[in-house]
């Protein structure tokens, strides 16, 4: 059960990764809906691992309960807004609880590895440095997509 529960996690990952990236710019809850169900996915396997009671007992403790509260609240909000809020503000909404839940994770992961904290610093300023170029490229054709929309209104309208 493990095995196939990790399995369905990498699938929704994956879907994310490749339907959801290329789409990020018009569509984010692709993305979102797939990565948040692949992080329940993921969550779930590891509960069959070690055991449901024994899974939920570690992310309660003291030192990964903020995490717990941060990862969950950002699950619970990415499908709210994607589901509840629509337009511009739910793109940011999605995109910006997405984030969140992404540096959860990754902040999950690193409790698991080797080097806690320093490898965590490191991880973050790797995910930074790659992900502040696709940030930048999806803002330029976002602004470009306003631009040319605003150039048809104020053309079709003179």
């Amino acid at each position: 059960m493990f095995t196939m529960t990790l399995l369905l996690s990498a699938l929704f990952f994956a879907l994310g990764f490749t339907v959801g990236i290329p789409l990020l710019t018009i569509r984010p809850q692709k993305f979102a809906l797939c990565f948040t169900f692949g992080s329940l996915t993921f969550m779930f396997s590891f509960a069959i691992l070690k055991g449901p009671a024994a899974h939920l007992a570690s992310m309660i403790t003291a030192e990964r309960l903020p995490f717990t509260t941060i990862y969950t609240a950002s699950m619970m909000a990415t499908l709210y807004f994607t589901f509840s809020v629509g337009g511009a503000e739910g793109y940011v909404l999605v995109m910006a609880s997405s984030g969140l839940q992404i540096l959860a994770l990754l902040w999950y992961l690193i409790t698991f590895l080797p080097g806690g904290a320093a490898g965590m610093k490191v991880l973050t300023q790797a995910i930074v440095k790659i992900m502040t170029p696709i940030l930048f490229g999806c803002t330029k054709v976002w602004g470009m997509i306003v631009s040319r929309c605003f150039g048809w209104l104020t053309n079709s309208s003179g």
